[in-house]
């Protein structure tokens, strides 16, 4: 699913405030409104909003949550129509730089204090010397979970390659259970699974020769991950290609599958969903005899509407979200911190992904402009090789068609 932006709108520049309190508008109340695609994080989220108003007594944020397979769909009619938040969420990378080109975000250069940003969070929000937009809600790591209990009930381990994988695959079939939960029918958890087996190939070194035009999906090996993917296919619950994210997660939550492939920000959703939920994570099995392998991105940035009349009070808002003690909630209740100053407190999961991704880390494809129109063309293509209706060859072909090799 292609998100564009319309373009046209005139970018508005004004002076912003690092050290706006909300008392500088005549003691206005000011009301930000806020946009982000985590439904299921709403009561964390308001938790952290209420601690900021707490400390902002001029400041309210209104935030509106819309489900990840509306939200780019309404952000676009609204910001179309001139109807956008003060605050929204984009992906990082070339989706920024396009909203930025387009006149919808504030230029936010030299006006967010970054300095306690992870380097590879700088980097990802960087757009030719630019910062549109601030990582306040995170970063994650993808991977697959498990149901620890059903995998101790079957004395099994959880995979780490190809072989592993799909042995264990035929046992949970022969004794009617559905082995992996694949929500396939926006295209995007495949996604992750076709960057997860080629990363397993390549690594993070690989991923740099893709770029730069030395390394091809449709190079032998690399073939294989689009072979695995579509043998994958007969493991994954029935109708999995019309089976959208929601239903999909809560398959999961509620054990009617052994594994799904998800997220660090996604187990405040399971929890939500069961609870009791009891839940592991490593790497996603490595194609053939290649290490497992993970992906990492940030979780959306969110910039400041150009057309927004309190400019001041968001930047406000983003510097407090980039602190410390914001950031601490974060890390603690919903997801992985791109703050180098934090560290989660007792969270299980988030060590379990940490570890996970010291093994094999590749960064996310659309977060670059050399990639971001392979993430397109798998989303568009995994229905036709999970079916069977495309041929892996032809699907690594459009894979690379995509690449746009740079230096």
């Amino acid at each position: 699913m292609k998100k564009t932006f319309t373009s046209g709108l005139l970018a508005i520049s004004v002076a912003l405030s690092l050290g706006y309190t909300g008392a500088s508008q005549a003691d206005e109340q000011i009301t930000l409104s806020m946009w982000h695609q985590h439904p299921e994080w709403r009561d964390k989220t308001e938790a952290i909003l209420a601690a900021f108003e707490a400390a902002h007594p001029g400041i309210t944020i209104d935030l509106e949550e819309i489900a990840g397979t509306n939200y780019t769909a309404r952000l676009n009619t609204a910001l179309a129509a001139g109807e956008a938040p003060d605050l929204f969420g984009l992906p990082a990378g070339p989706e920024t730089a396009t909203a930025a080109a387009s006149g919808y975000a504030a230029d936010l250069t030299g006006l967010l204090d970054t300095d306690s940003l992870r380097g590879s969070a700088l980097e990802a929000i960087d757009n030719d010397g630019k910062i549109y937009g601030a990582p306040i809600l995170g970063a994650y790591s993808v991977g697959l979970y498990y149901h620890r209990d059903i995998l101790a009930d079957l004395g099994m381990e959880p995979p780490s390659n190809q072989a592993e994988f799909m042995s264990m695959c035929e046992t949970m079939l022969d004794k009617g259970i559905t082995p992996l939960v694949v929500p396939a029918s926006d295209g995007i958890v495949p996604s992750f699974i076709y960057s997860m087996l080629t990363s397993s190939v390549m690594g993070a070194e690989g991923f740099t020769e893709l770029r730069q035009g030395k390394r091809k999906f449709t190079d032998p090996d690399m073939l294989e991950a689009a072979r695995f993917l579509q043998d994958m296919a007969k493991c994954m619950q029935p109708g999995a290609v019309s089976t959208p994210y929601v239903e999909g997660k809560a398959l999961a939550a509620l054990k009617q599958g052994a594994m799904m492939p998800g997220g660090s920000a996604d187990y405040p959703g399971y929890q939500e969903i069961n609870p009791d939920v009891d839940l592991g994570v490593v790497p996603f099995p490595g194609v053939g005899n290649n290490k497992p392998a993970t992906v990492t991105g940030l979780e959306y940035i969110y910039v400041v509407n150009a057309k927004s009349e309190h400019q001041e009070a968001a930047v406000t808002f983003l510097n407090w979200m980039l602190g410390d003690d914001a950031q601490q909630m974060v890390v603690d209740t919903i997801t992985m911190t791109t703050n180098k100053n934090v560290v989660p407190a007792e969270n299980r999961i988030l060590e379990e992904f940490v570890q996970a991704a010291r093994v094999n880390d590749v960064r996310v494809f659309y977060e670059l402009p050399e990639t971001s129109a392979v993430w397109n063309t798998i989303q568009q293509n995994a229905a036709a090789l999970l079916l069977g209706e495309m041929s892996p060859e032809d699907f690594a072909q459009a894979a690379q068609d995509a690449v746009k090799v740079s230096n």
